[in-house]
């Protein structure tokens, strides 16, 4: 269908019948915006002038709309493989749905709260997820600035390291300590061993479904094989109509 008529939430039957309806009512033929208006007894009581007028306007808008979806499209028509293939080192995938998480980043009251991913005091939390997290790296002690916990916390490769998630992976959150590199390049390759789509089984034939399967294709040869007539037992049979 177009996709102009996609609405966000659909309504249920009861309050589309209501809309439709009000539609109905101040839809007028005279306008001529869908086809066989111009059928209408009272369209064709129009004047030419006021005819020549609502098709010359309706054709506009249709242009207008047509040059709309050319000019979006235009954006994209010279774009090829090759140009995201050569800025590898740029781009880093989608990242559409981070957006609203970023924005949603709002800071704490004065004590501060405890973050989901280090288990250390922050002041920053994503109010989209409900939950405390370093948005900005934090600078410790022999290691430099290491990447944000707010990062680390939406990553589907992360999934599972953090302190909140550790029950999920069998261990005590008492014992729990921030994953090394190695550590995290070895749950990447878990967690997209995981996401892998896989190929639906067939259930084979057990050997009694087998069997069932041998008969019943032994039955069907039989019964469309024709009938044979039995052999006679006299090999030799006497013609009693010859005169010896």
């Amino acid at each position: 269908m177009d996709n102009s008529w996609q609405v966000k939430k659909p309504v249920d039957f009861y309050t589309f019948r209501e809309k439709l309806a009000k539609q109905m009512i101040q839809c007028n033929p005279t306008d001529r915006k869908y086809p066989g208006d111009e059928k209408f007894r009272v369209s064709t009581q129009q004047p030419k002038k006021r005819r020549f007028a609502n098709v010359t306007r309706q054709l506009n808008s249709s242009d207008a709309s047509v040059a709309a979806e050319s000019s979006g499209n235009s954006t994209t028509s010279n774009l090829t493989r090759d140009h995201f293939t050569k800025n590898t080192k740029r781009l880093c995938g989608d990242l559409t749905f981070l957006y609203r998480h970023v924005q949603s980043v709002k800071p704490t009251d004065s004590s501060g709260r405890i973050c989901v991913v280090c288990g250390k005091r922050c002041y920053q939390v994503c109010t989209a997820c409900g939950e405390a997290m370093h948005r900005f790296s934090t600078k410790e002690r022999n290691q430099g600035e290491v990447v944000p916990c707010f990062h680390h916390y939406h990553n589907t490769s992360f999934y599972g390291l953090s302190r909140r998630d550790a029950p999920v992976s069998g261990a005590k959150t008492k014992e729990w300590c921030f994953p090394s590199p190695n550590e995290m390049a070895r749950h990447r390759r878990d967690v997209q061993r995981i996401l892998q789509p896989r190929a639906i089984p067939t259930h084979p034939a057990t050997p009694r479904e087998a069997a069932t399967s041998v008969a019943t294709t032994a039955a069907v040869t039989a019964a469309t094989q024709p009938t044979q007539q039995p052999a006679d037992d006299n090999p030799n049979p006497i013609d009693y109509n010859r005169v010896i």
